[in-house]
C-alpha cells in the first residue's frame, strides 16, 4: 500500500480530527460521508434548549485550533457547533464531505482487500458503491435516540430532546420531562419558565455539581489572542486538575471520593433547604455512588425543581392513557406535552450502520451477544483497516474526550504510515491481542465508581462497562504510545 484511499463516516470532532490530521500528515485528502446537512455531529443535531457542554470549552476543543474567543468557561451547543464550522472551513473539509449522504454498509471484500461502502444519498433511488483501503468510523456513541416504546400511546405532543422543534410554543402548556440524565437537567430550567406546569419524572435521581459559570472577560480574550501561550497553560491547567482529581472515579473508596459524595450531597441539601424544599430531598439526593452515572453539571437545575410549577415524581411511570401520566403510587397528571430527555442507544457503538467483517461475521449482531471487544479501543479482530473513534472503551467521566479522539487518530496514523512504508495491503489485530487486551480493560473497572453497582448508559447489554476508559487520559495516552506491531496480522 502505498497511498491508500481513506473514507470518514461522521463529521463530528471524531470525522474532523482524522481529516485534518490524514491531510496535514500523510497528505491524505479523505471523502468524508455526512448524513445531515451541516458539520458537527452531536454538536449539529443536538438544538435543544440549553444544551451546552459539561467540560471547559478551552479543554473540549481542538489542541491544534484553540480558540481564544470563548464567551464563557462552558459553551452553549450554538457556539461550540459555530467553533467547529470555523475549523471545518479553516482545513477546507466542506469540499471534502459529501452532505446527506448516509453509510448503509461497509463490508470487508477479502478478494479486494478493500472496504466495499454502500452509499444512500436523497437524490438516488438506489443505493450506490464505493471502495476504500481504509475506513473511520466517527460516528460515536451519541448518534441514535433511546426512544422507550412505552411512551407512543400518549396522545398530546412528543418531543425527543435530539429530535427538538425549535419553533414549537411552550407557552402555557403543562409538561411532563421523562429522565434525569444530562439533557434533562439542562433542559428543565429552560421550560420551567415557559410551561403552566413541567413534571419532571425521575427514574433514579442525578448527583448535581455546580457549574460556577463565568463569562469572559474582553481582556482576557485579548491576552489569550496575543499571548497564546498563556491559553496553552490555562488549557494545560483545566486538564490536570481532571486529572488529579480522577481518584474521585478511579477508586470510590479513597478519601477525595469520600470527601467528594459529602460535599455534594451539603451542597444539593442546602440548595433544597434554602427554599424551603426539605421534601424533594429523599427524592433527589441519590443513592449510588457519585460518578457511577455521568454527574449532571448545573447552577439552576435544583433551583427549577423548586420552583411552584414544577412537580418532582419520583414513582416509576406505570401506564399513560390518552395524555395522562400514572405512576405506581397512584399520582394521575394530564399534560400537553411530552418530552423525552432519555438520551441515546449507545450499545451499538455503530448507529444505523452496518458492518461485516471478514467470512461475513456481522459486527453489530456479535456486540449484541458478546461484549464489544475492542484491541486498543481503535481496531476489532475479524475487520482490518477499520479504525473505531471514540467507540468502546474510550468515552471518559472525568475529563474531554477530544484528547482521546487525537490520541486515537494519532495511533492509527502511525499504522497507516507503517503499512505504507512495509508495503503492507491490511493490518487485523489478532484476536489472542484483543483478549488481552479486553480482560485488562475490564480488570481496571474494579474498585472504580462505575462497578459499584448502579444502571447506566456506561453499560453495555452483556452487563459489562463498555463505554468507558477505566484510567486516565495520561495513561490512555502512554497505551497508545506504545506500539506492538507484532499484535497485528500483516497481509
Amino acid at each position: 500500500m502505498t497511498f491508500p484511499s481513506v473514507a470518514i463516516i461522521g463529521s463530528g470532532f471524531s470525522g474532523m480530527v482524522a481529516a485534518i490530521k490524514l491531510k496535514k500528515d500523510l497528505n491524505i485528502k479523505a471523502d468524508i460521508f455526512e448524513s445531515t446537512k451541516e458539520i458537527g455531529g452531536t454538536w449539529n443535531y443536538n438544538t435543544y434548549p440549553g444544551c451546552a457542554c459539561d467540560i471547559p470549552s478551552h479543554l473540549y476543543s481542538f489542541s491544534f485550533e484553540l480558540n481564544p474567543n470563548w464567551s464563557q468557561q462552558y459553551s452553549s451547543q450554538k457556539e461550540i457547533h459555530q467553533y467547529m464550522i470555523n475549523v471545518a472551513k479553516k482545513h477546507h473539509l466542506y469540499e471534502q464531505t459529501q452532505f446527506e449522504t448516509e453509510v448503509t454498509r461497509a463490508s470487508w471484500i477479502e478478494d479486494r482487500k478493500q472496504w466495499e461502502l454502500e452509499i444512500k444519498t436523497p437524490n438516488n433511488d438506489e443505493n450506490h458503491i464505493k471502495y476504500y483501503d481504509l475506513v473511520f468510523s466517527g460516528i460515536g456513541a451519541l448518534r441514535v435516540p433511546n426512544v422507550p416504546k412505552e411512551f407512543s400511546t400518549f396522545e398530546g405532543k412528543i418531543i425527543h430532546s435530539a429530535y427538538w422543534e425549535p419553533d414549537y410554543d411552550f407557552t402555557n402548556k403543562k409538561v411532563a420531562v421523562i429522565g434525569s440524565g444530562t439533557s434533562s437537567v439542562q433542559i428543565v430550567p429552560c421550560l420551567q419558565k415557559q410551561a403552566s406546569h413541567l413534571h419532571n419524572y425521575i427514574r433514579t435521581p442525578t448527583w448535581i455539581t455546580s457549574r460556577n459559570q463565568f463569562y469572559y472577560s474582553n481582556f482576557i480574550k485579548w491576552l489569550f489572542k496575543v499571548f497564546p501561550f498563556i491559553m496553552y497553560l490555562y488549557r494545560a491547567y483545566q486538564f490536570f486538575i481532571r486529572e488529579v482529581r480522577f481518584s474521585v472515579w478511579g477508586n470510590h473508596n479513597s478519601r477525595l471520593a469520600k470527601s467528594f459524595r459529602a460535599l455534594l450531597e451539603k451542597n444539593m441539601s442546602q440548595i433544597l433547604l434554602s427554599r424551603g424544599r426539605a421534601d424533594l430531598i429523599p427524592k433527589l439526593i441519590p443513592k449510588v455512588t457519585p460518578g457511577c452515572k455521568r454527574l449532571g453539571v448545573s447552577d439552576n437545575y435544583l433551583e427549577a425543581l423548586c420552583e411552584s410549577n414544577v412537580t418532582v415524581h419520583s414513582s416509576p411511570i406505570e401506564k399513560i392513557e390518552g395524555r395522562t401520566i400514572m405512576t405506581k403510587d397512584g399520582s394521575e397528571s394530564e399534560v400537553d406535552v411530552l418530552c423525552l430527555a432519555t438520551g441515546f442507544d449507545v450499545s451499538g457503538f455503530l448507529g444505523r450502520l452496518q458492518v461485516y467483517g471478514r467470512d461475513q461475521v456481522w459486527l453489530n449482531k456479535l456486540w449484541e451477544e458478546v461484549p464489544a471487544k475492542t484491541y486498543k479501543t481503535i481496531n476489532v479482530h475479524g475487520f482490518p483497516n477499520l479504525f473505531l473513534l471514540l467507540g468502546p472503551g474510550s468515552g471518559l467521566g472525568h475529563n474531554s474526550v477530544v484528547t482521546m479522539i487525537e490520541c486515537q487518530v494519532d495511533y492509527s496514523i502511525s499504522l497507516i504510515k507503517y503499512m505504507m512504508k512495509n508495503n503492507i495491503t491490511c493490518l487485523d489485530p489478532k484476536e489472542e491481542a484483543q483478549d488481552k487486551f479486553y480482560a485488562k480493560l475490564q480488570n481496571s473497572f474494579k474498585g472504580t465508581t462505575w462497578a459499584t453497582g448502579c444502571q447506566s448508559w456506561y453499560l453495555g447489554k452483556t452487563g459489562e462497562i463498555q463505554f468507558l476508559w477505566p484510567k486516565t487520559v495520561i495513561n490512555y495516552y502512554f497505551t497508545l504510545k506504545k506500539k506492538v506491531f507484532d499484535d497485528y496480522e500483516e497481509d
